[in-house]
């Protein structure tokens, strides 16, 4: 399990593998964290939209997919990392000036 929050673990996953879609986002924060359940799944999409709404991540791409929402039929949205997000990540040492 991480040592990070989940909202600095998703904003490392998101800079570290390029933009991606929530439902991905969410199954490797679930798998890290050793969570599951809708409570924890609703919980990181949750978070990734207060990380949208602060302005770190930007919405790439979005989508209606049954296959990929369990069948049910609900938003899909594309995360990237912003410039402001990569600022935010060095100044609180999330990631390294250097990159």
């Amino acid at each position: 399990m991480p040592d990070l929050p989940i909202k600095g673990y998703i904003l490392q996953l998101v800079e570290r593998n390029g933009p991606q879609w929530d439902y991905d986002i969410t199954a490797e924060v679930l798998r890290a964290y050793g969570l599951s359940g809708r409570y924890w799944y609703g919980t990181v999409r949750l978070t990734l939209t207060d990380l949208f709404s602060g302005g770190l991540l930007d919405e790439l791409d979005s989508t209606v997919d049954l296959d990929k929402s369990s069948g049910e039929e609900r938003l899909l949205v594309k995360f990237g990392l912003n410039d402001f997000g990569r600022t935010r990540m060095v100044q609180t040492g999330l990631l390294e000036a250097h990159r």
